[in-house]
């Protein structure tokens, strides 16, 4: 593939004038029009900072600063993430000159005095480098572009399939409207006060509306009673996190993961009273604590055919006097703190059929019991 090379840009640093007026004719006799000339090295960095050169013909003997110290300075700058080649253009001879040049970077050798067919032949086997090179980084770019297009794409897809499930599993139960929606979005304010990963917090929010997935699998005449359930259907009730688990877990997918270990772990308790496990503390999964918060607060302050929705203070402090027993405690210090954040979800994705129920704040208990 023919590839142009004559509109790169070249920056040219020599102390003799003279030789700096014999490339540039030389260049511009081969079509090479974009250069710059100096003959002050400490100019060279500030330079290249200020314009994407694509090749540097740097002397070594000036004054000053000689060019072993121009390379050292380069490449202690953002400038080296750029990988401009350098052509050395030296009067000393010998392998020393040689191997400290090529330690600190560069590319290419001219003996001074020079020969003119040899600097041409050099500078253009480096441009041709220099521009196989930018041509790969746009390919590079230009298909990193298209997988962020595909990926986003996927997201969404995903996204999409995520909450039909989740709403799926909640028509079963009953009709809690956007029951789903308000857990997830509570969850993230808890994983960003937590301080998560925002990439974490972001997925945790998608994820946590799938923690009663297992529900799909529990029989109608179970879900759907309105009397107390007698001990072997509570047990049948209490397989729903296991099943939401075993019907997550085959996916590859980070986010349907993240469900998986939430549909498993946000019924357990912090004092190892919950289920399926019995787990402990700190053993919950960290995204099962915090579902665990944000669906049970819901729950309490939404209305469902076989109850009314709590008043917001008394959810609140509900939340308050379980911390340490079912709740980590610290989760719930944070969700304390962020009440208003809570409220002002709930507030805007309340159930159409539920009136008001946001208070003053300054009415809410912002301190923890003891």
């Amino acid at each position: 593939m023919a590839i142009d090379t004559a509109h790169l840009k070249i920056l040219i640093c020599d102390d003799s004038v003279t030789n700096i007026l014999i490339l540039s004719k030389l260049l511009e006799s081969e079509g090479y029009f974009h250069h710059t000339s100096l003959t002050d090295p400490t100019r060279v960095l500030p330079a290249m900072q200020e314009n994407n050169y694509d090749l540097l013909l740097l002397d070594i003997e000036m004054p000053k600063m000689d060019g072993f110290e121009v390379m050292r300075q380069i490449n202690a700058s953002p400038v080296s993430e750029q990988l401009v080649p350098i052509l050395v253009l030296t009067g000393k001879q010998g392998n020393e000159t040689r191997n400290k040049a090529l330690l600190l970077g560069a590319q290419d050798f001219v003996n001074k005095p020079f020969d003119q067919a040899e600097v041409m032949l050099r500078v253009k086997n480096l441009l041709r480098v220099r521009a196989a090179y930018l041509v790969k980084q746009d390919i590079a770019k230009e298909l990193e572009k298209k997988v962020k297009e595909r990926t986003s794409e996927l997201d969404k897809a995903t996204d999409t399939l995520i909450n039909i499930m989740a709403r799926v599993s909640e028509m079963r139960d009953n009709d809690t409207g956007k029951h789903v929606i308000r857990v997830g979005k509570y969850a993230r304010i808890l994983s960003e006060a937590l301080g998560l990963p925002a990439h974490i917090c972001y997925l945790i929010e998608k994820a946590a509306p799938l923690h009663d997935i297992g529900k799909i699998g529990i029989p109608d005449h179970i879900l759907l009673k309105q009397g107390k359930l007698t001990d072997m259907e509570w047990e049948r009730m209490r397989n729903h996190a296991q099943m939401g688990a075993d019907l997550l877990a085959s996916h590859e997918s980070l986010m349907v993961q993240l469900a998986a270990s939430i549909a498993l772990s946000h019924h357990e308790h912090w004092d190892g009273n919950g289920y399926p496990k019995q787990l402990r503390a700190a053993s919950i999964p960290i995204e099962g604590r915090i579902t665990a918060i944000s669906d049970v607060f819901d729950a309490l302050t939404s209305q469902r055919p076989y109850k009314e929705a709590w008043p917001m203070q008394k959810a609140i402090e509900y939340i308050e006097s379980k911390a340490g027993t079912h709740f980590d405690p610290q989760l719930v210090k944070l969700f304390i703190e962020n009440i208003d954040k809570i409220i002002a979800i709930r507030e805007q994705y309340k159930d159409l059929t539920e009136n008001s129920i946001q208070q003053p704040i300054a009415s809410l208990p912002i301190a923890m019991s003891n």
